[in-house]
């Protein structure tokens, strides 16, 4: 073997053997994701920035990592009671990450136990906000009782600070997946859907007979003044014509007299000597003088 080719030999193992070296003395931690450095299971640095780091091989120090980046839980479905004693299940979903990695890393050890716990930790709380509330706070036709954003509200206030102290977990956001009935319950909600119905339907037919009768009071009103109005105005026309007619009378009166009194006369007579009319009384009475006297000169003037 020449000189050469044991030189060559020599510097690929040496090569080799740095990089061995480099990668069980070095380790990187990236953006998304803290470390947590322990060395014969005791903690010695808290990493959060990105970048490499040199450590001890292994079983001297250990390498313990720890996804940053927001996770979502969502809680087991379970029964709980309300303040008026109704079972309902309410799965909540929570948005958390990690927020001090030591703590999480003596608090539970993996990531994988993380959900178990907040999962404990959220349905203890849920159970707590819901004995203080009615069913109606959560399931109403009226938009204005319903109280889910406050109930999620103090959920959040409930669970952040106890999962930030206990296991190093930040809360980001609780919410409420759906709200559901065990299915005896179900008839009963129904029913008593039904019963506020037939309350707001009720409700509303008697505010429609009441601006019924305000309308057809109303109408009845305006009727009477119309018609007062109409007899008024019947009563003036009326009285301007028979004024006119009396003035008309009148004048025909003073230009011939004896004229109108004939007409007038025989207008009586034609009204009281009907069909088969027997009447006895003196010819010489007006009307009646009418039925055996001539006309007279003034007349065929």
């Amino acid at each position: 073997m020449s000189r050469l080719q044991i030189i060559f030999r020599a510097l690929v193992a040496v090569a080799i053997l740095a990089a061995l070296g480099l990668g069980l003395g070095t380790f990187q931690v990236a953006s998304n994701e803290a470390v947590v450095l322990t060395r014969f299971g005791s903690p010695v640095h808290v990493l959060t920035a990105p970048g490499l780091y040199g450590r001890w091989p292994w079983p001297v120090d250990t390498v313990n990592r720890f996804d940053t980046r927001l996770a979502f839980h969502d809680t087991r479905l379970s029964e709980a009671l309300t303040r008026d004693k109704r079972n309902v299940i309410v799965p909540l979903y929570l948005a958390w990450r990690v927020s001090d990695p030591l703590k999480f890393l003596q608090a539970l050890g993996s990531p994988d136990t993380a959900p178990a716990r907040l999962d404990s930790l959220a349905t203890s709380a849920r159970n707590t906000l819901l004995g203080r509330l009615d069913f109606a706070d959560l399931v109403n036709a009226d938009a204005a009782r319903v109280k889910l954003p406050e109930f999620e509200q103090e959920l959040a206030a409930l669970i952040r600070p106890q999962a930030l102290a206990a296991f190093g977990i930040a809360i980001e956001a609780v919410g409420v997946r759906r709200i559901a009935l065990p299915e005896a319950n179900t008839g009963y909600v129904l029913e008593r859907m039904r019963a506020e119905r037939g309350q707001y339907a009720a409700r509303y037919r008697a505010e429609g007979r009441r601006e019924a009768e305000e309308i057809r009071a109303r109408a009845e009103a305006e009727k009477i003044t119309l018609l007062a109005d109409a007899q008024k105005y019947a009563e003036e026309v009326r009285g301007r014509a028979e004024a006119e007619a009396a003035k008309l009378y009148a004048q025909a009166h003073a230009q011939a007299p004896d004229f109108y009194r004939l007409t007038r006369e025989l207008e009586a007579l034609r009204k009281i000597a009907q069909d088969n009319t027997t009447v006895v009384l003196d010819t010489d009475t007006a009307p009646f003088n009418q039925l055996k006297s001539a006309p007279t000169a003034s007349l065929a003037r």
